[in-house]
């Protein structure tokens, strides 16, 4: 799983586990619907640029060049289920460049997303109009936690730009694979059977309770990333009573979230089981640095099968999906290695007939936590960070429903696609949600 030299230039490893799902999914909808790949993440700040205006562009530029240096991942392609890193001559960069830092003329970052084309490695798009920044980027690439933290590295360069960038040696900084980082080795027939029963767990049961959904039925839409910020003041109200009932505020929004879709859910589907997927950063558990941003650009994570029967209160679902949060991973010693194997399985099983018609009607929950743990509100005198949103494409029909904290406010955001699910019927979601918080904790 190693990265290894196949030419004076070129190095090459397998994509593996969740790098291979995404790679699938990735290419299954793009062949579908005119090169377009389901979970593409797309990112975006508002920021106000300390720099002459007659210099903002080069200084971009120069950052995303000494972030490709740094983090060598952003440049990586993928042929078939190879990855690949290409150490770049002077002509190579600047077609690189010129492919992945675009100057966009939207009017905002909402409107570059309506338009925007396919890519084809991690770009950066500047929008001046609006003064953002946007990032897109194929999820086999990098992760939600990992693009955070790309951030981090990208508004460090350029508020503290290098006199020289040099290539040649970058190849040393590429994210090795995380069997690699955990040094887990190919698994026993009894590893085997344990990862088999883990995902077993959560495929013979999903999908579970969910909304109603055009998916399978109707061409894919447009991709949408429908926002709610709560006020400063709710935000902090939810937080007290959170700490006071020792639960997370994830855990508090994802019951709600179950609330709502009980309450609009698909009256022919299941109603009987909530059966989901939960994510899990595990840089927290890596050695060093790649637990750190200096692996920004990796594929550092891991779902693991989340259900529990339905209905049930709010309260009880919370403190059941607090405790799923919080131990998971963190009291189970096996579930580092075993994660390994269980996803590798994973993207084999996402390949076969028999599971490729069940796709989930609700949204897939992603939590980013609090966003300055990873993201400055200020890089010297050169930036200052006013907002961030965070989501994905929806090609496939897999939504996504993201929460986390900036500027002490809470914000949500509800990845679809139009053509699956209607816009009105997703704000309709997230109001509930809304109220739902407000009865339970607030009230």
């Amino acid at each position: 799983m190693s990265w290894t030299k196949v030419s004076e230039c070129r190095w090459e490893r397998p994509v593996t586990g969740m790098e291979g799902y995404f790679v699938y999914t990735g290419s299954v909808s793009a062949a579908q619907c005119d090169g377009r790949h389901q979970y593409t993440i797309f990112s975006k700040l508002k920021v106000d640029l300390g720099i002459n205006p007659a210099d903002v562009e080069s200084a971009l530029k120069r950052a995303w060049k000494r972030l490709r240096s740094e983090q060598p991942q952003i440049a990586t392609t993928v042929d078939g289920t190879t990855m690949v890193y290409e150490v770049p001559d002077e002509a190579a960069l600047q077609k690189w460049l010129a492919s992945t830092f675009v100057v966009s003329s939207a009017a905002d970052a909402e409107d570059l997303y309506r338009n925007v084309e396919p890519i084809k490695q991690v770009t950066l798009y500047y929008i001046p109009k609006s003064s953002e920044l946007v990032l897109r980027a194929q999820h086999y690439t990098i992760d939600g936690t990992g693009t955070l933290l790309l951030w981090d590295r990208y508004l460090t360069a350029l508020a503290t730009p290098a006199e020289e960038v040099t290539f040649g040696d970058e190849h040393t900084r590429l994210a090795p694979s995380i069997e690699d980082v955990l040094k887990v080795t190919e698994p026993t027939a009894e590893e085997t059977e344990k990862a088999t029963a883990l995902l077993m767990s959560y495929a013979t049961k999903a999908p579970g309770v969910g909304p109603v959904s055009k998916v399978g039925t109707v061409p894919a839409g447009r991709s949408q990333n429908a926002e709610v910020t709560f006020p400063t003041r709710t935000t902090e109200a939810i937080v007290k009573v959170c700490k006071e009932k020792g639960i997370s505020v994830t855990s508090a929004v994802h019951a709600a979230y179950i609330q709502a879709i009980i309450k609009h859910a698909n009256p022919n589907g299941t109603l009987s089981r909530y059966v989901s997927l939960g994510l899990f950063n595990l840089r927290p558990y890596l050695p060093k640095p790649y637990s750190t941003s200096e692996y920004a650009a990796s594929v550092y994570y891991t779902p693991l099968p989340l259900d529990f029967d339905l209905p049930a209160p709010f309260w009880e679902t919370a403190h059941a999906l607090d405790k799923y949060y919080r131990t998971t991973v963190k009291d189970d010693p096996e579930i580092l290695p075993l994660h390994t194997h269980m996803t590798r399985i994973l993207c084999q099983a996402s390949q076969m007939p028999e599971y490729q018609g069940l796709i989930p009607g609700d949204a897939q929950v992603s939590s980013l936590g609090i966003v300055e743990r990873y993201v400055q509100h200020r890089y010297g005198n050169t930036v200052k960070v006013l907002d961030v949103k965070m989501g994905v494409d929806v090609v496939l029909g897999m939504s996504m429903f993201f929460i986390y904290t900036f500027y002490d406010q809470l914000r949500l955001v509800y990845s679809f696609n139009d053509g699956y699910e209607e816009p009105a019927h997703i704000s309709m979601y997230l109001e509930e949600v809304q109220k739902i918080l407000t009865e339970e904790l607030l009230a």
